[in-house]
Parts: structure tokens; C-alpha cells; sequence
């Protein structure tokens, strides 16, 4: 049989497999690849190869019939992977959120000065669980709409033909070594966007920074300088940008291309850059925050900590560490990009 018959099969194959469960994919392809070959006729050619597919029908309709439970609101092609990335965007996202619930809820009690200690317990608890189920829920809604969104813009709406499809439509076996999840693009698109809000509203105050039990009192600093928080404003938008174009074009292209390899060198050196730079500004503590430090007895260990041309050791050891982060993540994008395009 032609190299160019065999193509077709096994796009044909992939197409069939591609949207069924992945735990199913394998035995699908097995079993199909081995029906379709008992349908040909030795040295089938072109055309005998097209009259087989046609006769099987449309790969959406054939793996309708592998389904025992078919799903309709994220297609067969992408539920496992939207699954997946629910797995762990839903409870990062709540833990995450339901943590800084209970930041807030003490504030709240603090600012109050409630006394009544079960009431601003069971306060501090409610703020926590609502916040963390309120930013579940959301992460939960916009993973969907991203799933749906890619699902029905990823891909030409077919051709129809006297089939109602076409064989010329069959879209190519796609290189693992290539291929990104979906999932992958849309969990960082979410992630970054939220972690980008929260930053944005540490920066304007909105969150509570510290709080700290002196003499059996809470007491709330402000860890960071107001100019040090807005100076970090328009870094955190930049870095936003950089991650929605880095998810959009791991969705769009779902494989390493170079739009995608560009997408993900480009915001792992801008990041570093930006993290050099913020870590190394003056006046990074707000005037509370460093008087609190210098009065307890943390200041005694951060004076124990060795200094190297006048800059502390632990910068410098997480400066070193930021630049082979961002040099490894920049190499690792590249080496996938290159075998990607390896036959």
C-alpha cells in the first residue's frame, strides 16, 4: 500500500481516537486501524481507501458509537483535559483565596474590635470559606468558558460533502513531541489572571499584608513601602500581558510552534528582568515594618547573614536562582520547539 494511503488512515484513525476518553484512545486504534485494513482489498489504492472511510462514516459519528456515555457540553476531543485542569485550578484557586478570606475576616475582627472571640471566629471562618468557594466557582465558570471558547474556534468547520464530511478534510496526525495540552494554556491563563488581580490589589491595599501577635494584641503591618507597591503596578500589568499572549498561544496553536516558543523565551526573560529589578530596589520595607523587625528578635538573625559587596547573600543566592529558572524554562521551550519539527 502507498505511503499516501497509509496517511489517510491514520489520520483518519486520530481523528476517530482524538475524541474519545484517553484511557479508550489506544484500544480504539488498534481495533479500528486493524477493521479498516480487513475492508481493503490488497494494493488498495486511493480511491478504494476513501470508499472504506466513507463507508464508516464521519469520525465524530464512529466515535459516538465507541461512547457509552457520550458528554455534550465539552466534546469527547477535550473532556479529560478539561477535567484535568479542573483538578488542580479549583482547589488552588479556593485554598489559595479562602486563606486571604481569613486575612481579611481577622482584619475585619481587628478593625471592629470585637471581643466576643466565637464570633470572630465563626466570622474569620465564614469570610474564608465564602471567599475561597466564591473564587472556586469563578475559576470554575471561566475554565469552562476558555474550554468552550477553544473548542469551537480551534478548529475550520469542515467542508460537506455528498457524505455530509470530507476525507481532504481529515486533519493531520499530530507529532507528540508537539503537542500541548489544552488544558496546559487554559490553566495558566486562568491562574495568572488571578494571581495577577490579587497582586493588583495588594498593591492598592485591598488586602491585609501582615498580621502578627505582640503582647497577646493582633497587630497588622504594611510589610511593603507604598512607592515600592506602586512601582510594582505597571510590572504586574506587564506580566499579565505576557502570560494571556503566552496562554493564547498555547491554545491557538496546541503544539510547540515558534509563535508558541517565542511566547513562553520572551516572558520567562522579561519576568527575570523585572524580578532583578524589583528585588534589588532601596526602601523595599515600609518604616513600621522595619522598626517592628529591627525591635524583635528576627533582626539577630538577619544580622548573622553574610554580605558580599554589600549586598545579602540571600539575594544574591535568589537572583541566582531566578536568572537558571528563567534560562532553563527559555532552553526547555526551545529543545521542544526543535524536536517538534524533528521528523
Amino acid at each position: 500500500m502507498e505511503q499516501t494511503n497509509k496517511n489517510l488512515i491514520e489520520r483518519y484513525v486520530y481523528d476517530v481516537a482524538r475524541r474519545l476518553p484517553e484511557k479508550d484512545r489506544e484500544d480504539v486504534k488498534k481495533e479500528l486501524r486493524a477493521n479498516i485494513y480487513d475492508m481493503l482489498p490488497e494494493n488498495a489504492n486511493d480511491e478504494a481507501v476513501k470508499k472504506v472511510l466513507y463507508e464508516l462514516g464521519s469520525p465524530a459519528s464512529l466515535a459516538e458509537q465507541y461512547r457509552s456515555h457520550p458528554r455534550y457540553l465539552i466534546s469527547p476531543a477535550y473532556f479529560d483535559e478539561y477535567v484535568r485542569a479542573l483538578k488542580w485550578i479549583l482547589p488552588l484557586v479556593g485554598v489559595i483565596v479562602m486563606l486571604i478570606g481569613f486575612a481579611v475576616g481577622a482584619f475585619d475582627a481587628a478593625k471592629t474590635s470585637a471581643t466576643n472571640i466565637p464570633f470572630v471566629i465563626s466570622g474569620v471562618l465564614s469570610k474564608g470559606v465564602s471567599m475561597g468557594v466564591s473564587a472556586a466557582f469563578q475559576a470554575l465558570v471561566w475554565t469552562t468558558i476558555g474550554f468552550v471558547i477553544a473548542e469551537h474556534s480551534g478548529e475550520k468547520k469542515p467542508k460537506m460533502g455528498e457524505h455530509g464530511w470530507r476525507v481532504e478534510d481529515l486533519p493531520e496526525v499530530q507529532n507528540p513531541k508537539a503537542a500541548i495540552p489544552l488544558s496546559e494554556g487554559i490553566a495558566e491563563l486562568v491562574i495568572s489572571i488571578l494571581f495577577s488581580i490579587l497582586g493588583l490589589l495588594y498593591c492598592s491595599g485591598q488586602l491585609p499584608f501582615m498580621m502578627v501577635f505582640a503582647q497577646g494584641d493582633m497587630v497588622f503591618y504594611n510589610i511593603f513601602s507604598q512607592s515600592f507597591l506602586n512601582m510594582l503596578v505597571p510590572f504586574i500589568l506587564v506580566s499579565m500581558v505576557l502570560a494571556i499572549v503566552q496562554g493564547i498561544a498555547k491554545i491557538k496553536d496546541r503544539r510547540w510552534s515558534v509563535f508558541v516558543c517565542v511566547a513562553v523565551v520572551a516572558k520567562s526573560l522579561i519576568d527575570m528582568a523585572i524580578t532583578l529589578y524589583v528585588v534589588n530596589q532601596p526602601n523595599i520595607l515600609s518604616t513600621e515594618f522595619h522598626n517592628f523587625l529591627v525591635n524583635s528578635e528576627v533582626s539577630e538573625v538577619f544580622q548573622m547573614i553574610p554580605h558580599l559587596n554589600g549586598v545579602n547573600v540571600v539575594i544574591i543566592v535568589f537572583c541566582v536562582l531566578v536568572i537558571l529558572g528563567a534560562v532553563s524554562e527559555s532552553v526547555k521551550a526551545i529543545r521542544n520547539t526543535v524536536r517538534a519539527h524533528v521528523k
